[in-house]
């Protein structure tokens, strides 16, 4: 089957990661889990989204923010990553809350351009009501892209 390229247009919420940690307490656990585990770093082809996942990876809630506090402060420890670059704390976290329109290639090795429209007919608005408990974020219009 190959691999698969896939490209997002979202309107979320970006976050400096220190921020967003910093904020985990027992009330809003389980919405700064699921921002931590839906969202992505924001990078130029830097793979810190390579060692944010790794450190990601099997946690438990009990010290979650204590993990994240530590790993996310070393120097980046992957071999694509330049150490004179910043921390992960550094960095900030994009997480979709509205997906605007997807695009998908699959195939092996595959060049060339790949495409996709919608209207101008859906709401640029977002609810955020369930992100309250969180501050010191901006909602932005960000792309991703995966390839797996």
């Amino acid at each position: 089957m190959g691999r698969c390229d896939s490209t997002n247009a979202s309107i979320g919420i970006k976050i400096l990661l220190y921020d967003l940690i910093s904020q985990m307490n027992d009330t809003n656990i389980d919405i700064i889990k699921n921002m931590l585990y839906t969202g992505c770093i924001e990078d130029d082809n830097d793979c810190y989204n390579e060692v944010y996942q790794s450190i990601c990876e099997d946690v438990d809630n009990v010290n979650l923010k204590e993990h994240l506090l530590r790993e996310c402060s070393k120097v980046p420890y992957s071999t694509q990553v330049d150490v004179n670059d910043r921390y992960l704390l550094d960095r900030y976290l994009l997480v979709p809350i509205k997906n605007i329109i997807s695009t998908q290639r699959w195939g092996y090795n595959r060049e060339g351009t790949n495409s996709n429209s919608r209207p101008l007919d859906f709401d640029l608005s977002v609810n955020t009501e369930e992100y309250k408990d969180i501050t010191n974020y901006t909602i932005v219009f960000f792309i991703t892209q995966h390839a797996a």
